[in-house]
């Protein structure tokens, strides 16, 4: 897909980070938008701030890991808009911590959200894809975390390690399908969000910050949401599965030699290539 204007995307965890970049992106485009976040004050902010530079926006306040209101959100979205050309099954939460200190509970609502979100995005709009039979894309967001693991990571590792699976599975069976649907998953690395604001334990505002006011910006490898989406449309143009928003290929090489020699896992620290995103 290398034209946008006139298109419909939907963008889950559009209220900040690299979904509210998804979707300026879009609107820049001139998509037609859906976008939904559980956060109303700043899903609401993005929304009025799009529709003034003249985007056709529906936002929606939505928990992603309420399969009934997803699939509620999927109809009104096809009464409004149709099929989406993109849907960026993008909301996700992160919690760190060793593998053995999180509650059942902790573990059941993230994965609540980071996979069955995803699922849930699925469930109710590729349905609706396949029967428009036209070409769309459909991005999930993974992380590098979906091919390496690090210490004080299991349940975020975990969660994007399935959306990883999920992604390659579904790239298959639409294939096997002969759906004209592409799948891609976009694995950033240091990114200048506030997903990590939970940990700090601040609530969500109506306004977001700009990266440059971000506690890591300027920090080696941090990149901001914007470059991200500029890595996430040229890989849709390309049809490319893989998005790496930080080069890292020599440490997966090493990596995957370490599995096919059946050399135990051996921690280091995930050096990115200084190459560029």
């Amino acid at each position: 897909m290398e034209q946008f204007a006139g298109k419909f995307a939907v963008v889950t965890g559009a209220g900040s980070g690299i979904g509210r970049a998804l979707a300026r992106r879009c609107a820049k485009e001139g998509m037609r938008l859906a976008l939904a976040d559980m956060h109303g004050g700043r899903l609401e902010a993005l929304a009025a701030q799009l529709e003034q530079e003249g985007a056709t926006v529906a936002p929606c306040v939505l928990d992603v890991a309420d399969a009934a209101a997803v699939a509620q959100f999927a109809a009104q979205c096809a009464e409004d808009f149709g099929p989406p050309d993109l849907l960026f099954n993008n909301a996700g939460i992160l919690r760190v911590g060793e593998a053995w200190s999180h509650t059942a509970a902790d573990w059941q609502n993230l994965l609540n959200v980071n996979v069955m979100g995803v699922v849930h995005g699925l469930n109710a709009f590729v349905p609706l894809m396949l029967a428009a039979n036209k070409p769309a894309h459909i991005v999930n967001t993974g992380s590098v975390g979906s091919l390496v693991a690090a210490p004080g990571m299991a349940q975020y590792t975990a969660s994007k390690m399935a959306v990883r699976g999920i992604s390659e599975c579904l790239l298959h069976d639409l294939a096997a399908a002969g759906a004209p649907i592409d799948v891609s998953l976009l694995c950033p690395g240091p990114v200048l969000t506030s997903i990590g604001d939970e940990l700090m334990g601040l609530e969500a505002s109506a306004t977001v910050a700009e990266p440059t006011e971000h506690l890591m910006a300027g920090q080696p490898d941090f990149i901001t949401p914007d470059a991200v989406a500029d890595c996430v449309f040229a890989a849709i143009a390309a049809r490319t599965f893989w998005i790496f928003t930080h080069p890292f290929s020599g440490y997966l090489d090493d990596m995957a030699q370490a599995i096919v020699d059946g050399r135990n896992p051996e921690y280091r620290e995930v050096q990115f290539d200084r190459g560029g995103a």
